[in-house]
């Protein structure tokens, strides 16, 4: 039996990466990874200690996320380098809904988050994220680095104080001055100030080293500088860690993190009830409490995450489905282990790919680090400042501000940083959520204007050889059904401005690729607005589908493929009107009612026009039929001389003669007078209008 796709070995094999990268895994891959494991360790172990506390949770909590998602993304991630863990993001927003709940509410928020981001991985939800915009993004994040370090102010300072919100935040901390720990507060800005030194060791230029050099003490030099620098978190958590457990006893000078339980989390099933105080809380009221919560964390969980990936995929394909489902996973098993929702962290993704990582096999030895943390150190966790983390937390989150892209905006489209503002503040005013929200519904609302004001070049053509001088109007993007009224609006005003009322118009349809309903029928519109007032309309490069959804509704319409083809019939009409013109055969045409002179009537029924080709060799073909039948029905149509929508047409290759080769094409009504055009032309040509002469 044939395999389906969704047994195949290619979709299970795209469903583990792990199997594709195992088979070439050698020596080179196994150095890079212990490398990038190691270092990545001494990074995530402290930093998830310092995310946990600006949950609202206890350190091992962090710890928790960072092993469990360390192991998931070694087996399913599809990228070498991404890393998921907690993050000043997540943490915020944890903060923001499950604070009031505890540990419980947390846990179970991580797990409803993975079954969002698994459904969404299963029905292809990730495009969605395509249409929030790099602004919007970029105002979130920078609003939301804002509020993570507003909120570690208060520990820095040593403060204990309850806050809600930025404003209240600030509020608060000034008004409690007199409260400040004069020696949590100099812990916390001696580490920040050493963080942001150490953090530009890699970039300074030092006498005694050579960036260039490949010597061996060279090469120790600079891996000393990385190791400094990735490792800095670490160093510092150490140092103040060890300051504190030398002061300990009755007169502790720093605010300590405290108890921090020890040991790996049992596999339990996620909290679908809790117990505060004396009360049970359901599982139905837990998600009541947690609110849009449950919403908007995947979300952003997820939106993060595709951000991340993208941005590091140097321009190779990414297989964002299996990165979403990956992310689902992540937090959907977290939810067995106590962890709090994760995302993908982008310092940290940085720092695994600077540091040389293969293959995703160094989350195996960051994740064995943080097992050991958490079996061996947490007696240790007990004495770290907390003004320490706090610090960390800061000089974090603060890369995080987009600082320059207001004016980078501004020097590209200025519009685009109304989004940008719009998201900025709404989220430092009214919260994450909410922001993100008003920044995304500013964003479409500029899509939507842009949808329903399509911009349409308009040019006058000059005149040029035979070919007379005609109005060219080329729509920037296909015509949906929110820009079908403008489109009409402006054509109707350049033909009447720019054409006067009779130069021809001409369409450039190069650009309009998609149509609907709406649109085709805006169309069919536009075509009668020109017959009404008996002025040429011509589509030029029309793409054949959209030209076959017109003729559904309206088969009056005079396409051209080329401008080269459009040239030769404005050329022919030209010489037809001048004939016209130079002849005693007048018509009197007002508005659409023909009335014909009536001592002439008689001769203008039955006028012949005789084309002549410049070389009469050669048949005609097909297609070249059909353009000079449209050609002349337009034309015809347009002076007056048969009422449009009533004649028919019909190309008669039996009307050839062996010696001139002759086309005719009869013109016809049952009540009006009828004309018919005989042409001898070359089918090695495109049709060529060169001759007209009328019978006496």
């Amino acid at each position: 039996l044939k395999q389906t796709n969704c047994f195949s070995w290619k979709t299970f094999e795209r469903h583990l990466p792990c199997i594709k990268w195992m088979k070439t895994y050698d020596t080179d891959c196994l150095m890079g990874d212990i490398v990038s494991g190691l270092t990545l360790g001494l990074m995530v172990i402290p930093q998830s200690l310092s995310y946990a506390t600006v949950s609202g949770l206890t350190p091992n909590y962090g710890l928790y996320s960072a092993f469990i998602s360390s192991f998931v993304y070694l087996i399913f991630g599809s990228t070498n380098v991404l890393n998921i863990g907690p993050t000043a993001i997540m943490s915020i927003m944890i903060f923001q809904y499950a604070n009031e709940g505890g540990a419980d509410y947390a846990v179970l928020l991580c797990f409803l988050s993975g079954v969002m981001q698994l459904l969404a991985g299963i029905i292809n939800l990730g495009f969605l994220v395509n249409y929030i915009s790099e602004p919007v993004i970029s105002g979130f994040t920078s609003a939301a680095a804002l509020a993570i370090a507003t909120s570690q102010m208060k520990s820095l300072l040593g403060q204990k104080l309850k806050t809600r919100g930025i404003v209240d935040t600030w509020i608060q901390v000034f008004s409690h001055l007199n409260e400040v720990r004069w020696q949590d507060a100099l812990l916390g800005v001696t580490c920040i100030v050493v963080l942001s030194l150490m953090k530009r060791l890699r970039t300074t230029r030092f006498p005694c080293m050579d960036s260039e050099s490949k010597s061996p003490r060279q090469r120790f030099l600079r891996q000393v500088l990385f190791f400094l620098t990735v490792g800095r978190n670490a160093l510092v958590v150490v140092v103040a860690t060890l300051i504190a457990f030398s002061l300990k006893g009755e007169h502790q000078p720093f605010t300590l993190t405290g108890f921090v339980e020890a040991g790996i989390p049992h596999v339990t099933l996620p909290p679908f009830s809790t117990v505060i105080g004396n009360e049970t809380v359901t599982f139905q009221e837990m998600i009541s409490d947690i609110g849009v919560g449950v919403i908007m964390v995947p979300f952003i969980g997820l939106l993060i995450n595709v951000a991340t990936v993208s941005t590091f995929a140097k321009g190779k394909p990414v297989d964002t489905t299996q990165e979403i489902l990956t992310l689902g996973l992540c937090n959907f098993l977290g939810g067995f282990v106590r962890s709090m929702p994760v995302t993908a962290n982008l310092s940290r993704t940085a720092v695994n790919r600077d540091s040389g990582a293969k293959t995703p096999a160094g989350g195996l030895i960051t994740g064995i680090m943080v097992l050991l943390a958490l079996s061996f150190l947490t007696p240790a966790f007990y004495y770290i400042p907390i003004s320490t983390l706090a610090a960390m937390i800061i000089c974090a989150v603060m890369n995080m501000v987009d600082y320059d892209i207001v004016l980078t905006l501004w020097k590209i489209k200025p519009a685009d940083i109304l989004p940008f503002i719009v998201t900025f503040f709404g989220c430092l005013l009214t919260g994450l959520e909410w922001g993100i929200i008003m920044g995304i519904a500013v964003n479409v609302a500029m899509l939507l204007y842009a949808s329903a004001k399509p911009a349409v070049k308009i040019s006058l053509v000059p005149s040029e050889n035979e070919v007379p001088k005609f109005v060219i109007a080329t729509p920037s993007h296909g015509v949906s059904f929110p820009g079908t009224s403008h489109l009409r609006n402006t054509l109707r005003k350049a033909g009447m401005k720019q054409g006067e009322g009779k130069l021809p118009v001409v369409i450039d349809c190069c650009y309009i690729d998609t149509a609907d309903y709406t649109s085709v029928k805006g169309i069919k519109n536009i075509i009668e607005d020109f017959q009404r007032r008996s002025q040429p309309l011509y589509f030029v490069e029309m793409k054949p589908e959209i030209q076959k959804m017109v003729t559904v509704i309206h088969e009056d319409i005079t396409a051209c493929p080329s401008f080269d083809i459009l040239n030769e019939i404005l050329a022919g009409e030209r010489r037809v009107n001048n004939t016209l013109q130079n002849s005693e055969h007048t018509v009197n045409n007002n508005s659409f009612d023909r009335k014909c002179n009536n001592s002439k009537d008689e001769v203008i029924s039955n006028t012949i026009f005789t084309i002549f080709s410049e070389t009469a060799n050669g048949e005609m073909s097909k297609e070249q039929m059909e353009h000079l039948s449209l050609a002349l029905q337009q034309y015809i149509t347009a002076q007056g001389k048969v009422d449009s929508g009533k004649y028919t047409s019909d190309c008669h290759r039996n009307a050839c003669t062996t010696t001139d080769r002759e086309v005719v094409i009869n013109i016809s009504n049952s009540s009006t007078p009828y004309e018919s055009a005989e042409r001898h032309v070359n089918s090695d040509t495109e049709p060529n209008l060169s001759h007209v002469s009328l019978p006496e």
